[in-house]
């Protein structure tokens, strides 16, 4: 694993690509096991994956640590399906491309983030119709399983809508 550079060439695409991204400011084992786990049984897709600072090493997809930020949103712009943190960036710049997402929060309970934030700003997005959320190794088993099934939500746009800003806003305030 390493830094995955300009200098590099940018996709590399064996088939439709799932990129998985995690934030920069810890690994997400939790996430990347699972994704690993299913990669074994399974050959039509190429997964690329942004660990930040993992020190597991994944088997069965392609992995980075750190990516420049015009390597991950090339990475982003072109994958067929994202399956990351429910990282409030990787939510809205899926909304704003019209990406198929699936966010699987980090919880405290595993010690993946200092409190459950993830948890309730999926809850909130899912509520909302925004995002497909797996909330468990089960949930996330059968959108990996279903990956043509995976609904793209509405997008956004780049300038948040006043309504969708006022539903966050009375979600958040109550």
């Amino acid at each position: 694993m390493g830094t995955f550079s300009k200098s590099e060439d940018a996709i590399f695409r064996k088939g439709p690509v799932i990129f998985v991204v995690t934030g920069t400011q810890a690994p997400f084992d939790r996430l990347l096991s699972i994704i690993d786990k299913w990669a074994v049984s399974q050959n039509a897709y190429s997964i690329i994956a942004q660990t930040a600072n993992s020190e597991i090493n994944f088997n069965n997809m392609t992995c980075f640590s750190f990516m420049e930020p015009d390597i991950f949103n090339e990475y982003f712009n072109n994958a067929d399906v994202i399956i990351g943190h429910a990282g409030i960036g990787t939510i809205i710049m899926a909304l704003e491309n019209k990406k198929k997402l699936v966010v699987f929060p980090r919880l405290v309970k595993y010690n993946e983030h200092r409190n459950d934030h993830q948890h309730h700003t999926a809850f909130g997005f899912e509520k909302l119709g925004l995002i497909n959320v797996a909330y468990n190794e089960k949930d996330l088993f059968r959108y990996l399983n279903n990956i043509i099934d995976i609904p793209v939500k509405r997008k956004i746009n780049q300038n948040a809508e006043k309504n969708l800003l006022e539903i966050i806003s009375n979600f958040i305030n109550k």
